[in-house]
């Protein structure tokens, strides 16, 4: 039996880091024939709720060692920080008998103990260097290179991020990048919390049809094209809605300079009544809006892999969507592509959609297509995952005789 495990060392809010580990873990339990044991090590503090969500598919295991301010936790950063070990993980991997860590995003100083499987979801800042601080581009760069140096195999979300992953790895690490596209399981999408769309549209304050666009409020997310889209069709007497949801601040950006500047389009041209700001709303509301919107929008001129996007997918929603490489590469059935910068061929691929829309919300026959493909794409998914665990098998084994 392999026993790998996952660190979740990152805030609760990190929603998406969380959705990524439950989807890799329940695709994983789909093909898993008992020859692989998934154990994720959370902060002591997690809530009930996500603990609950978890063990049905991994051992979940909490540990004050991840838990921010408490003294093992500090001890911890001293550690990595100041002498450059990761001791305390390593006996606390060593109690559980952990083989593989996979899914390691962070650089692991000291000699590794066991196989690691690295992970680096995009290389935005390859792309859209005006975007970050003067050094970070260099620095991420430099922080990739050390994870692609420590990893026996680096996942790698698209074709189009491996391409970037071999512009950094030299000639003998690039066999180490392996493409795992990851599927999202928008499982009941709020039918288990008795969700109705009266109850979302009181809770929400909106009325009527609508578009919706999930992302988070980074600058590289590009809601300012949806919003000139927004601009023209109401000098074209046409009129629709589109909801936005998702983190308001951007890590990257002082104070609340992105959303700032998106408040402040809508108020001069006079979109209050044609965009809605939800901000960052529970995950079953958002299913639950994705499920009944005419389309899901991502206007994004950058993404690893679009979980919006794929989210959509598992729904047989329809997509209007960037065309930007990794869009492409996710390939929805129903989507519409359109140039990020061109706000004018987006208003008239929304127009055609509001125009076009009618009261039929039935959807049942378009997501029932959409939920087997789902099925093949998971076990897809899951069977490369657990493929990868296997063939380091063997590598596992040789630590240990090591140790």
């Amino acid at each position: 039996m392999i026993k790998v495990a996952f660190l979740f060392d990152s805030p609760v809010e990190y929603s998406g880091g969380l959705n990524y580990f439950k989807n890799i873990l329940y695709a994983l339990s789909l093909v898993n024939d008992g020859s692989v044991h998934p154990y994720i090590f959370f902060p002591n503090d997690i809530p009930v709720k996500i603990e609950a969500e978890f063990s049905p598919l991994a051992t979940v295991v909490r540990t004050k060692l991840f838990q921010r301010g408490t003294m093992p936790w500090f001890f911890h950063k001293v550690f990595y920080k100041i002498f450059g070990s990761m001791l305390v993980v390593n006996a606390l991997l060593k109690t559980h008998g952990i083989d593989v860590l996979s899914h390691v995003w962070f650089v692991y100083k000291g000699r590794t103990p066991l196989p690691i499987i690295g992970w680096i979801p995009d290389f935005q800042s390859l792309h859209l260097p005006e975007l970050f601080p003067t050094n970070y581009p260099d620095e991420e760069t430099r922080q990739n290179q050390k994870i692609i140096s420590q990893s026996d195999i680096v996942i790698l979300s698209s074709h189009n991020a491996l391409e970037d992953f071999n512009r950094i790895a030299t000639s003998e690490q690039r066999p180490r990048g392996t493409v795992l596209q990851f599927v999202s399981q928008p499982r009941n999408a709020g039918a288990s919390h008795n969700i109705t769309l009266d109850v979302i549209q009181k809770k929400y304050g909106f009325s009527g049809r609508f578009f919706f666009l999930p992302n988070q409020f980074w600058a590289h997310k590009n809601h300012m094209v949806v919003l000139e889209a927004l601009k023209l069709l109401k000098l074209r007497g046409v009129n629709v809605l589109v909801l936005c949801t998702g983190n308001l601040n951007d890590y990257r950006l002082t104070n609340s300079a992105y959303i700032d500047s998106v408040r402040q389009f809508i108020a001069i041209n006079g979109l209050s009544l044609n965009v809605k700001i939800l901000g960052q709303i529970d995950y079953n509301d958002v299913l639950f809006l994705m499920r009944n919107t005419l389309a899901v929008l991502n206007p994004s001129r950058f993404e690893g892999w679009s979980s919006s996007v794929e989210e959509a997918k598992s729904m047989g929603k329809p997509v209007i969507l960037s065309n930007i490489d990794v869009h492409i590469e996710q390939n929805p059935e129903s989507g519409r592509y359109f140039d990020p910068e061109d706000a004018d061929g987006l208003s008239q691929i929304l127009e055609v959609a509001w125009l076009k829309a009618t009261d039929d919300k039935s959807n049942d026959g378009v997501e029932l297509v959409a939920m087997e493909e789902l099925q093949k794409r998971t076990l897809t998914f899951g069977q490369t995952y657990f493929d990868l665990l296997c063939g380091l098998a063997q590598k596992a084994k040789s630590y240990k005789v090591q140790s």
